[in-house]
């Protein structure tokens, strides 16, 4: 029989596989509780992780958000690169261009990061599986992303800023400001 230990090792061991085979980067092996999905749809793309990265990636370690964190590169020249001290907890990171997570951000319970459509909304180029939307998103320092909260292509959320849980943002938001809602609709400001 397995103990916790024993799995917390098989686990260590299959995500230092996972991100060998997937050429990921890292400046220091990032504390992950699970197992974590990496998700190449495309030869090339680049994952890279800065020091002191915490990624809960199972149920046991955050379960009101999902199963897993995963790591999605969707076309050859995506990139996905996170800062340093960034915690996530069973989130999804999507990339077709760019999404950029900077130093000190924290990404709640299943919240998803996208910097792309996934499809065209015209039937021929979606079936074609061509022009699909896809622009960069950028997480600035220190901003909060609640939980199941989804953040969509072309975004940047602001230095501090802190987006609700279950929020859709689809536009910018400024630093040290709370949105939330669907769409993500400014709240307040933060008093710090």
């Amino acid at each position: 029989m397995d103990t916790s230990d024993d799995r917390a090792q098989q686990d260590l061991e299959f995500n230092r596989q996972e991100f060998v085979k997937h050429g990921v980067q890292y400046a220091e092996f990032p504390a992950i509780d699970g197992r974590i999905l990496i998700a190449k749809f495309a030869e090339g793309g680049i994952i890279r992780l800065g020091r002191n990265v915490v990624i809960n990636s199972s149920f046991e370690s955050n379960p009101i958000g999902g199963w897993r964190t995963a790591f999605v590169i969707k076309c050859p020249q995506a990139v996905i690169e996170i800062g340093n001290d960034v915690g996530m907890s069973n989130a999804i990171i999507a990339a077709c261009r760019r999404v950029v997570i900077e130093d000190g951000v924290w990404i709640g319970a299943g919240a998803k990061i996208m910097d792309t459509d996934f499809h065209s909304l015209d039937y021929a180029e979606r079936v074609a599986n061509i022009n699909i939307p896809a622009s960069p998103v950028t997480i600035k320092k220190r901003a909060f992303i609640g939980t199941d909260a989804i953040v969509l292509k072309g975004v940047t959320i602001g230095e501090d800023a802190v987006i609700g849980a279950r929020a859709v943002v689809t536009k910018n938001v400024p630093p040290g400001e709370i949105w939330a809602g669907n769409p993500a609709r400014f709240i307040r400001k933060l008093s710090c």
